[in-house]
């Protein structure tokens, strides 16, 4: 029997994210097909994807099928002042968040009243104690209902206090964990909220294609499409053990994702695995000093983002893709575990007269950084002063850039693109801005 304490997840998703926001700010674009990108689709508005556009498609496609499209380039860093601000009102509803770029998995402890599962309606609960939140936050200060029946209301309660504050739209799903959340959200759009009862997992999924379960790609998909398993129902229906014979423990996992059971676990505080930054040049570009500045620019980026989390790395990947779009990637395993910006560069530049051998301009470049350590395991206590004197140069650079943009000094050979880029604030204007984590 479901109870008070019943601990539930709960996925937002705002809906078409960066067109939801250019509509806010110019409202000659509601109810018009709008288009976010440069060279393809970052995102689009619903009025855009009943026309079959879709992220990822080509703009020289999009515009074929839609001449009336409104295509935008994006303002990425006031779309992250949006999200910060949705997460802030789900941190109200909230013992811990988990804060993607438009998503957000949360934990919910229901509050006060509770309303069971519709077939369970007679072991309804009553209040508690009047005028909490979910966690016993004042009513008044979180502008939260002195009491919630259900998940459902909260998950009503929550998207009309975004829309309320934001005035942007999102959708609501619940569940027992992250995959039936996130699932539920998905059935929930546009604007809408699911909830998916515990101990209705199963039912719920064995009618859906087998492509739409975590962790099923395209080519798990196709080979058991030619078993002839097409629904989850079906997949569940194997046993564990065949699965894990015939996939390996990738097939035990997919067995337990198949009955609505995910182990994964809200990692509000982990730290990333990777971090990247990304972006294709304004025109294609054969210059190597301009293809050199755009990645130490990048990898400063990266780098400071890491640093914030206090990690180190030990692992670097550089990426290049051609003007025929044929795409290139290396690899390579740092001495030691750094978390300077020159530490790391001479590696960069190796990296990249490895892989730009071709006679063609480059139109995209990119840096993964992998494979952390934390920066407390790896102590120079007895650094010598040259290397002491780096990392407090280093430390002072980002106190600079934390209290007045990152564009406050452009430092390396990243000052050859002065006069190439625009600039703001938050650094150069980056043609497609990567905003991974």
């Amino acid at each position: 029997m479901l109870t008070d304490s019943t601990s539930w997840i709960v996925h937002v998703d705002v809906d078409a994210f960066f067109p939801s926001i250019e509509q806010l700010l110019i409202p000659s674009l509601r109810d018009r097909p709008v288009i976010v990108g440069s060279g393809c689709i970052a995102s689009c508005s619903y009025e855009a994807r009943a026309l079959g556009l879709r992220a990822g498609m080509p703009l020289h496609e999009a515009r074929r099928r839609c001449p009336q499209a409104v295509v935008l380039a994006g303002q990425y860093q006031v779309y992250r002042c949006f999200a910060e601000h949705i997460w802030d009102i789900c941190r109200r509803y909230c013992i811990s968040l988990e804060t993607l770029l438009d998503e957000a998995y949360g934990q919910l402890a229901i509050p006060v009243a509770w309303a069971s599962c519709p077939c369970k309606r007679k072991n309804q609960g009553q209040s508690r104690r009047a005028g909490t939140g979910t966690h016993g936050q004042d009513a008044h200060a979180t502008k939260m209902p002195l009491f919630f029946t259900g998940p459902e209301q909260i998950g009503h309660a929550l998207q009309q206090q975004v829309l309320d504050e934001v005035h942007l739209p999102i959708s609501v799903g619940l569940a027992a964990n992250r995959m039936m959340a996130k699932l539920a959200s998905a059935a929930a759009k546009p604007g809408g909220v699911r909830v998916i009862w515990p101990g209705t997992e199963a039912a719920y999924l064995a009618p859906l294609p087998v492509r739409t379960l975590l962790g099923v790609g395209p080519k798990l998909a196709d080979t058991l499409t030619d078993m002839n398993v097409t629904t989850i129902g079906q997949l569940a229906a194997i046993s564990a053990a065949s699965l894990r014979a015939m996939f390996g423990r990738r097939g035990e996992v997919i067995h337990q994702r198949a009955l609505g059971r995910d182990v994964h676990k809200l990692r509000p505080d982990a730290p990333p695995k990777t971090i990247s930054r990304e972006t294709t040049f304004h025109a294609p570009t054969c210059d190597r000093d301009e293809i050199a500045a755009m990645l130490c620019y990048l990898l400063q980026r990266a780098m400071r983002a890491m640093r914030q989390h206090r990690l180190l790395v030990g692992c670097l990947e550089v990426s290049i893709r051609y003007d025929d779009w044929k795409h290139q990637a290396t690899r390579h395993a740092l001495p030691e575990p750094a978390d300077t910006d020159d530490d790391v560069l001479p590696s960069v530049w190796r990296m990249l007269d490895k892989l730009y051998r071709r006679r063609v301009a480059l139109r995209h470049v990119g840096v993964v950084l992998s494979n952390f350590h934390p920066a407390a395991a790896a102590g120079r206590l007895f650094a010598p002063p040259r290397r002491q004197r780096r990392d407090d140069l280093q430390h002072a650079i980002d106190a600079v850039r934390d209290r007045f943009g990152h564009g406050s000094i452009i430092a390396g050979r990243a000052i050859d693109l002065l006069g190439r880029l625009d600039q703001n604030d938050y650094g150069f204007v980056l043609r497609t801005p990567s905003l991974t984590k």
